[in-house]
């Protein structure tokens, strides 16, 4: 069993050598790292000149098409066993691809893993199934995103990413290899740092877009309606809406908006579980 890495990457260097470095020093070595570009702006050969390995390969998209379009580029040009997939701006921690070799040693074909945040040993999220389940799909992503999923490459010939998909890219590929009963481990230990809230990231994007724009945050839910169910449904869109509401100034057209899409019930549930997990932690 060996194993590719596809790193994508866009106008991130400093944050790209040392998720290239956690590669690297990995307890069981790879047999290839493949960088994809997606047409940065920004020059990354001072970085790239700090490693010396044949085994990196650098190749820079010439029209940006999102990351979903860098991983299948990635998929296409690795030719490893299994496919390890890492976010530029995230962190392996040693063991990582030696935890994700024992699930395949085990009959895995795909496997997702937990993480903590970097800078913050204390924010862990760790799943406790052994293996990816329907119960926790039906919650939304419960495990972890791109820089915590490997797949077996021969599997990935058969379930590209979704180009389309604005958001929800990494749960809408766990349904569909949960869905086509993919052999699908999960390692309930915090083995990768995930960089929280970034400047450019998801977060910061969220508290920018506009509520006549919500529908493309709600491509994977619709795309996924009738394996969620009507009660999953309605919450995950509900989630979609209101997420960081507490950092928007128009709260309540937000509001309205959740209201109308998610319906009184699964708005009235989102603010119920939001209390109740911070009455939680404040006791915890």
């Amino acid at each position: 069993m060996n194993f590719s890495v596809v790193i994508t990457t866009y106008n991130r260097p400093d944050f790209l050598s040392l998720s290239l470095e956690s590669a690297l020093n990995q307890s069981v070595d790879v047999k290839e790292i493949t960088i994809i570009d997606d047409n940065s702006k920004v020059d990354y050969s001072d970085v790239l000149s700090q490693f010396n390995d044949s085994r990196i390969r650098y190749i820079k998209q010439t029209v940006s098409g999102g990351a979903n379009v860098a991983r299948n580029r990635g998929i296409k040009e690795s030719s490893g066993d299994v496919v390890a997939f890492l976010d530029d701006d995230d962190i392996w921690l040693p063991s990582y691809l030696e935890k994700h070799d024992e699930k395949y040693k085990k009959g895995a074909e795909a496997v997702v893993s937990g993480f903590k945040h970097l800078g913050n040993d204390k924010a862990v999220r760790v799943n406790a199934d052994e293996k990816v389940t329907r119960e926790s799909l039906v919650r939304g992503n419960k495990y972890c995103g791109m820089s915590g999923f490997s797949c077996s490459r021969a599997v990935l010939e058969n379930f590209s990413f979704d180009e389309t998909l604005n958001n929800g890219q990494d749960w809408d590929m766990f349904v569909r290899l949960y869905l086509n009963d993919i052999v699908f481990y999960n390692i309930s230990e915090p083995i990768f740092l995930y960089r929280f809230q970034n400047p450019d990231g998801i977060g910061a994007k969220l508290r920018s877009l506009k509520p006549a724009d919500i529908e493309k945050r709600l491509g994977s839910a619709r795309k996924h309606k009738d394996f969620l169910g009507e009660y999953w449904f309605k919450q995950r869109v509900a989630e979609q809406v209101l997420f960081s509401l507490n950092h928007r100034s128009n709260k309540l057209q937000w509001l309205l908006l959740s209201f109308k899409k998610a319906g009184f019930l699964a708005t009235s549930r989102f603010f119920y579980t939001t209390l109740s997990r911070k009455i939680v932690k404040y006791i915890g």
